[in-house]
C-alpha cells in the first residue's frame, strides 16, 4: 500500500491542479444527477497522462471523449455489475466492486473493448481480491477521515485516493495482462 505515500510525496508539491481537478469532476458528477460516472476513465486517462509526463494534470483532457462509445459501455457493465451485487443483500455490490475494480483503468488504457475490459479486470480481481479490498478500505479510510476534518480535507483525499488508485493500477497492470491473456481476451488493434 506504498501507493498512497508515493502519490502524497508526489503531489504535495503541487496540489492545487489536482484538486482542481476534483472539483471538476465533482461538480460535473453532482451536475449531471451521477452521470458523470462515464468520464471516470477520461479522468484515469488524464491522470495517466500527468504521471507519465510528470506534469500537473490538464483540465482539458478530462474532456476529450476519443472512446467515449467504448468508456460508456465500460461504465454502464460496471454500474449494472455493481448494482446487480447491491441488490444481493448489498455483500455482492462489495464483491462485484473488487472484482470490477480495474474495468475503468483498463478502458482509459484502450486495450480491451468494454466486456473483455470487464472479463480482465475479473480475472485478476479474483485472486488478488484481498489486496484489491484493502487498497479500497484504506482509501476509504482515508477519504474518510478527510471529509471529517470540516468537509474540507476532502480536497485534498479524494484527489490522493484517485491518483494512488490508477499508481495501483499500474503495479498490477503486467499481472492483468497475463491473466487476459491466460483467459484468451483479444486485444484492441
Amino acid at each position: 500500500m506504498d501507493q498512497f505515500k508515493e502519490t502524497w510525496e508526489m503531489m504535495k508539491g503541487d496540489l492545487v491542479p489536482w484538486v482542481i481537478l476534483m472539483l471538476v469532476f465533482s461538480l460535473i458528477n453532482s451536475f449531471t444527477g451521477g452521470f458523470g460516472f462515464l468520464l471516470v476513465p477520461n479522468l484515469f486517462r488524464t491522470i495517466r497522462n500527468a504521471l507519465r509526463e510528470e506534469r500537473a494534470p490538464e483540465m482539458g483532457e478530462l474532456f476529450q471523449f476519443d472512446d467515449i462509445s467504448d468508456d460508456l459501455v465500460t461504465m454502464i457493465l460496471q454500474s449494472v455489475a455493481n448494482f446487480v451485487g447491491f441488490m444481493l443483500c448489498f455483500v455482492g455490490a462489495i464483491v462485484t466492486s473488487v472484482l470490477f475494480f480495474w474495468a475503468p483503468m483498463l478502458a482509459a488504457d484502450g486495450d480491451f473493448a468494454p466486456m473483455d475490459a470487464m472479463k480482465a479486470s475479473m480475472a485478476h480481481g479474483k485472486e488478488n481480491f484481498g489486496e484489491i479490498i484493502m487498497f479500497m478500505i484504506m482509501a476509504a479510510v482515508i477519504n474518510t477521515v478527510g471529509f471529517m476534518v470540516c468537509c474540507v480535507g476532502i480536497l485534498v483525499t479524494a484527489p490522493l485516493t484517485v491518483v494512488a488508485a490508477w499508481r495501483f493500477y499500474e503495479s498490477h497492470r503486467d499481472a492483468i495482462l497475463a491473466a487476459a491473456d491466460a483467459q484468451g481476451l483479444p486485444r484492441k488493434a
